[in-house]
């Protein structure tokens, strides 16, 4: 059966049926013994130092996570394995495709799989990258390219909206990188007008082959498309790699790439990265979760996550820039307060959120929250930007999915928590049994909230209230800050429609 087939069935229109005999894509697999390279000698000799586990370390800098990855592909030998949600055609996204050709031209074998949600703009880039020698490219759950992407999104809702929400970054199979950040200038300290304040995990040791065995599974789903056969006819790379070039020689991209800390692989491998000896563990949805397969109706992910934080004791710690909870969610904090537990929750503002209607979703929850005793954050992107030394015009974005319990345990991940991470979307995490590490991640979070974030409380009316404690005598606002008025309007309307399932 053809790959298009297989995604939609025998009812395709005519106009696609040149797809339904597509040639039988080659399976490929991790390399898992990588000895003999310096990476995979480097985790082979961390496990026998430290019982068989894995060792971790916090990218909280969107600079420092560009540059571990640059230096990782320039450091990799054997192979590269990058699975991501998005990738943008801009300065961070051709300083990491220029970097894997000139592996690939060394002999790495690179693959590189991305959702297809948002490659429109994306697209001739990859098939440049595909046509490189040693470079495969493949697309999951690929958008028919001969007509507009809306109009197949309606009529094919049900199979599109489903997307792979992963993300990983794995270098001959001995270290990884896990956790929120995409592959676009936002994520990575770049732009001037916005920036996304988001998490990784780099990971060496025993865990790194679990997230390559998870690749190979979404890699060879009958979903993951080769990006070459959805190429254009007469379609020449000649073009594209002009524009890439461009990009990279402009002054703004060559300051920018001076001031990444391009020695991280070197300091890595001489020991001056300092790692926590931690039980790592992957948590990653099965690819099969985009045709609605879910084991006795939830996700590996929201499983792992119900466990971690029922066993907390003394305190959860939950960033989530997109926090839909729903009522059994109310209900599942409620319980952990009432049992003695501190529950803080961080998420967007509306001034600082890239989907209003999410934040729609998210606003009839406050309240009850609130009354429950869950200390409720919203992240001032004023604020934010006065803390990072930038103008108040710079929008900041909360983006790390992160869960901290007891300061013992921390997940961090691609996984919201939202119906769209729950049902919809697959997701993929790593959780790790570290104290030092939970702590230094808790502590990181928990210090900064009162200089960029409001608080949220209820007045003796209950009515909402956001209190600015990094601003003097602690203002006090009883609207949605920072929002103008005819965005206030739009959300609450947002509001009224049936649509908190798909957020």
């Amino acid at each position: 059966m053809g790959i298009l087939k297989a995604l939609v069935g025998s009812r395709v229109p005519e106009r696609y049926r040149k797809y339904l005999d597509l040639p039988p894509r080659r399976a490929s697999f991790r390399y898992a013994d990588t000895r003999g390279s310096r990476l995979g000698d480097f985790s082979l000799a961390w496990q026998q130092a430290n019982d068989g586990g894995s060792g971790v370390y916090r990218l909280q800098s969107g600079r420092e996570a560009l540059g571990a990855r640059l230096a990782l592909i320039d450091a990799a030998e054997v192979s590269i394995d990058i699975q991501s949600y998005l990738i943008r055609y801009d300065i961070s996204g051709n300083l990491i495709a220029k970097r894997l050709i000139a592996a690939a031209r060394r002999g790495v074998r690179v693959r590189l799989l991305m959702d297809d949600a948002l490659t429109l703009g994306s697209d001739d880039g990859l098939t440049a990258l595909d046509g490189e020698e040693g470079i495969e490219v493949r697309v999951f759950n690929p958008f028919p390219r001969q007509r507009s992407r809306v109009l197949s999104f309606l009529l094919n809702f049900n199979l599109l909206n489903r997307r792979m929400h992963n993300k990983s970054f794995t270098v001959d199979n001995a270290v990884t990188i896990v956790g929120g950040r995409n592959i676009a200038d936002e994520y990575y300290q770049t732009r001037e007008d916005a920036e996304f304040l988001d998490e990784d995990l780099l990971a060496t040791g025993r865990v790194v082959d679990d997230v390559s065995a998870s690749f190979d599974a979404y890699w060879n789903a009958r979903e993951a498309c080769p990006v070459s056969l959805l190429r254009p006819e007469g379609w020449s790379p000649a073009a594209q790699n002009a524009e890439a070039a461009r990009v990279l020689a402009e002054p703004k991209a060559m300051f920018y790439q001076r001031s990444l800390r391009m020695s991280f692989a070197e300091d890595l491998l001489v020991g001056s990265v300092l790692l926590h000896a931690a039980e790592a563990e992957l948590i990653s949805d099965r690819p099969e979760k985009v045709r609605g397969i879910l084991r006795n109706g939830t996700s590996r992910t929201s499983r792992y996550l119900q466990r971690l934080v029922s066993g907390a004791e003394q305190e959860v710690v939950i960033v989530s820039p997109y926090f839909v909870p729903l009522r059994q969610g109310v209900d599942f904090l409620s319980a952990l307060v009432r049992k003695g537990v501190r529950v803080v929750v961080v998420t967007n503002s509306l001034s600082s959120t890239n989907h209003s209607s999410v934040h729609a979703a998210y606003a009839r929850y406050r309240r009850p929250l609130l009354r429950q005793g869950i200390e409720l954050y919203e992240l001032s992107s004023a604020l934010a930007a006065k803390a990072n030394g930038l103008p108040t015009t710079t929008k900041f974005t909360l983006h790390s999915k992160l869960v901290v319990v007891d300061r013992t345990h921390a997940f961090v991940g691609s996984f919201n928590l939202d119906p769209r991470s729950l049902f919809i979307n697959t997701e993929m995490g790593l959780g790790v049994a570290s104290e030092a590490l939970a702590s230094e991640t808790a502590v990181a979070v928990c210090e900064a909230l009162p200089t960029v974030a409001y608080q949220l409380g209820l007045d003796h009316r209950e009515r909402l209230t956001w209190t600015a404690s990094a601003e003097p005598g602690s203002v006090v606002y009883r609207s949605e800050p920072e929002a103008r008025m005819l965005r206030r309007l739009g959300t609450r309307l947002l509001g009224f429609l049936p649509i908190e399932s798909q957020m």
